[in-house]
């Protein structure tokens, strides 16, 4: 007889967990590849490295020109992305006259 839940129904356990696996607890990544987490945080901590000396490099006013660039292109790439699915004709030169003031204005911002 399975336990009840509180709502009085019996809980349903997934098949593929053994009896072994119930005592020991619920797995934290159970379902992600061996290695893959500490591959990522591998990679997280490279890049929090080399992050401070590029930071350290810039002037504020240089910050906020990259800041700005970044937003830019991530606008950018949205507006590439609506293009491509745009069936509509006037939707699609609305699309293609934004993404040349974009064009534009990464541009000039060098």
């Amino acid at each position: 007889m399975q336990p009840a839940c509180r709502f009085g129904a019996p809980t349903l356990r997934p098949a593929h967990i053994t009896p072994k696996m119930r005592r020991s607890g619920p797995a934290y990544n159970s379902h992600v590849a061996r290695g893959w987490e500490s591959k990522s945080v591998e990679s997280q901590q490279d890049d929090a490295k080399s992050t401070p000396e590029n930071r350290a490099r810039l002037t504020p006013e240089q910050r906020s020109i990259a800041s700005r660039k970044e937003g830019l292109e991530l606008s950018r790439s949205r507006v590439l992305e609506q293009l491509r699915s745009a069936e509509n004709p006037r939707y699609r030169k609305l699309l293609e006259e934004s993404l040349a003031m974009l064009d534009q204005q990464i541009t000039q911002l060098g």
